[in-house]
């Protein structure tokens, strides 16, 4: 096909999706209304920046560059001026307003915890769209490093594998830019916050083909529990090669260490219950100072690669190793409070753990027109090995009076080896997967999908066991989506999800794999600048094969357990005027626990709130001063169940935040403030033992640099 603009083809290669809107017009003899177009549609990448509330675009949810509004399932972005603007000090800021995502409900452990739709899916984080780590139970990421992130709702194992039926948040890495970048930053805030930045980005020959990018960060922290503190040193440098017009690699890497004292739960008495000694303090530290701490070492290095063989096809390979160790102990509680209702009863626990993961994605993309109908297809195929090395020792803790505690009188037993959790995980999977995107009429899109997946499971412990599992499964999923030329667009689709499961019955048969399925209906609405959009998702999402007690062998489980979620969401984003943009959400979530065979059957899952909303606004004040503007929030979180036999439940809160920022030619100050009323609070209750408080009052003011 014969091309007559270099804009066109810079923009067609870059965006797929937009050949046939090339075809069409390559038979007129004037381009340029075309090519005007097209620039304004290459304003936004799916991997670039995003200098605005409202995304367009999300990689995630078909591993293209299908627009959101006609993707037929559920999908919401936070762009990176959106993590700037509530000032996201950790991961789970980032996702605190996004419509079906409780994040934090565990407080400040140290570590990634969020749910989606009801499901806690801590363990299903992935970057630039392959999966971190196998067990993230021990991580946080860095906000710092994030161009975006991207959460997809419900089960998405046809493109990604395993995952928990909830979904996952994808998070994009930052990566050099087209255009030169500079920029320094401090922060300090509330409980001795100081956090350093630096960003910097730019071309390294003089035509602009080989460009790198290098982010840095230091940051530390105390907290308002007792004897806790935290600090992190995170590196990424990136390349980008683009070794022709065809062709492109970019290498992504980054090292993160991070050292932090986990803030862990306190009991239900004296927080959320009544306790006749009295409340107990939230600042309450029940560990041992100077003991209790972890430290984590993350490495990931790995490059993405494309070439375009022509107008049809497009060839894409992503690979990645990490490596991940953590060292270091944390106290929980055996049996709660003593029948005196003063002293809780602790245990210390260690934890050494060692891993490595190989993950790699190699993708062929093919568009092409079929009498009149559109196709992208993508056949896919990905491998993902993985190996950890796990050391657990217990030691015995004296208990420690929360009213009155004496940390200098704590004894500490003799380490204890768990011998049924000490030794080594290997995980292989490889999976082929086939997707299809229809485009017929004159606004219906299909989505179609398909994938196999075999999988290798071993757990070997030094007490002589040694479980291994080797589940196969196939899972599917279907859109349907209209496409208004007005803007809405009304969808329903299914999908599915696995999860392999290691152990057996009581009879040896080894466990099937977890599976999940949800049915969704749904409508989505952009405005023509593409600044606004809204969805409106309905959804019937069950969990099932969920291993429960055999009541015939009580030492053994068996695969009779379901959980049902039943919901709907309402997210809205985007400029509603030149200076006001706005994020607004709504969550309801019927869950409940419908197959068992303990007294759990016919409950609500922990963790889950059945109600919560989000509202954030930002106005800019630049017709009275340039370059100033606030914002204001609040979050509200319904009641919770607080343990599985539903027998008491955690209180709902609201919380407000707000900020304020100034941009010159070359500065811009920001102060945020979270938790405005110093709201005290508990985010969840794993158990009557086990209540997480929830973030104080947290103030930080930053200022940030841009060299000219």
């Amino acid at each position: 096909m014969k091309i007559k603009s270099a804009s066109l083809l810079a923009v067609m290669l870059a965006y797929p999706f937009m050949s046939s809107f090339a075809e069409d017009s390559s038979n007129q003899t004037d381009t340029l209304p075309e090519v005007a177009i097209s620039a304004e549609k290459s304003k936004e990448s799916a991997t670039g920046p995003i200098h605005k509330y409202k995304a367009s675009q999300a990689r995630t949810a078909t591993k293209s560059e299908t627009p959101i509004n006609e993707t037929a399932q559920s999908i919401s972005v936070v762009t990176s001026e959106l993590i700037r603007d509530q000032g996201a000090q950790t991961f789970a800021d980032t996702l605190k307003f996004v419509a079906g995502v409780d994040a934090g409900q565990r407080g400040r452990r140290g570590l990634d915890d969020f749910s989606i739709r009801g499901f806690v899916q801590s363990d299903y984080v992935l970057r630039d769209g392959m999966r971190m780590f196998y067990d993230t139970a021990w991580v946080q990421s860095e906000p710092f490093g994030f161009e975006r992130v991207e959460v997809m709702k419900g089960p998405a194992s046809v493109l990604y594998g395993q995952t928990g039926p909830g979904g996952f948040a994808n998070v994009v890495s930052k990566r050099p830019t087209d255009q030169p970048l500079a920029t320094i930053g401090l922060s300090l805030g509330n409980y001795d916050q100081q956090q350093w930045t630096a960003d910097f980005s730019d071309s390294l020959n003089k035509d602009g083909t080989l460009r790198y990018r290098l982010v840095a960060l230091t940051s530390e922290s105390d907290d308002k529990v007792d004897f806790v503190d935290r600090s992190r040193t995170y590196i990424a440098p990136s390349l980008t090669w683009d070794i022709s017009d065809q062709t492109s690699i970019t290498l992504l890497t980054s090292y993160q260490k991070s050292r932090y004292v986990p803030v862990r739960g306190l009991p239900a008495e004296g927080t959320v219950l009544f306790n006749r000694n009295g409340d107990i303090p939230l600042s309450r530290f029940v560990g041992v100072p100077g003991v209790d701490k972890y430290e984590t070492e993350i490495s990931l290095f790995g490059y993405e690669f494309s070439h375009i063989f022509n107008d049809t096809f497009t060839f894409r390979q992503n690979v990645r190793y990490n490596t991940f160790n953590v060292d270091g102990a944390f106290t929980d509680t055996t049996n709660g409070l003593t029948a005196n209702k003063l002293n809780y009863q602790r245990r210390l626990n260690v934890r050494d753990l060692s891993s490595q993961m190989w993950t790699m994605d190699n993708q062929l993309a093919a568009h092409f027109n079929t009498l009149g109908v559109k196709h992208e297809m993508l056949v896919g195929a990905d491998l993902l090995h993985y190996n950890m090395g796990r050391t657990f020792t217990n030691r015995t803790l004296t208990a420690l009076n929360l009213y009155q505690p004496n940390y200098s009188a704590a004894v500490i037993g003799a380490p204890a080896v768990v011998a049924n959790s000490t030794g080594s995980d290997m995980s292989r999977q490889y999976g082929v997967y086939l997707q299809d995107l229809i485009k017929f009429g004159d606004g219906w899109n299909l989505q179609l999908g398909i994938r196999h997946d075999e999988t290798d499971l071993v757990q070997t412990r030094i007490n002589n066991t040694r479980t291994k599992s080797d589940p196969s499964k196939t899972t599917g999923k279907a859109g349907l989506l209209y496409a208004f030329d007005n803007g809405w667009s009304p969808y329903i689709s299914y999908s599915e999800s696995f999860l392999p499961l290691t152990g057996n019955t009581f009879d040896g048969s080894p466990f099937k794999p977890e599976m999940g399925e949800q049915q969704e209906v749904g409508v989505k609405y952009e405005s023509p600048d593409h600044k606004f959009g809204t969805t409106f998702a309905l959804y019937d999402l069950k969990r099932q094969n969920v291993t429960t007690t055999d009541p015939s062998n009580t030492g053994f489980n068996i695969q009779t357990g379901e959980q049902r979620h039943k919901g709907f969401e309402f997210e809205t984003t985007g400029q509603l005027t030149d200076q006001l943009n706005v994020v607004a959400t709504y969550t309801y979530v019927d869950a409940e626990i419908t197959k068992s065979t303990t007294n759990t059957l016919g409950k609500k899952p922990i963790l889950v709130a059945k109600n919560m909303a989000n509202v954030w606004a930002r106005y800019d004040l630049n017709r009275w001063v340039q370059g100033l503007g606030f914002g204001a929030g609040a979050r509200y979180i319904g009641e919770q169940a607080g343990d599985g036999q539903n027998s008491f439940e955690v209180p709902s809160y609201t919380l407000f935040d707000a900020g304020i920022f100034y941009n010159t030619a070359s500065w811009r100050f920001a102060l945020n403030g979270r938790n405005l009323a110093n709201k005290q609070y508990i985010a969840g209750c794993a158990s009557i033992t086990q209540c997480y408080p929830g973030d104080p009052r947290m103030v930080m003011l930053t200022a940030n640099y841009s060299f000219k």
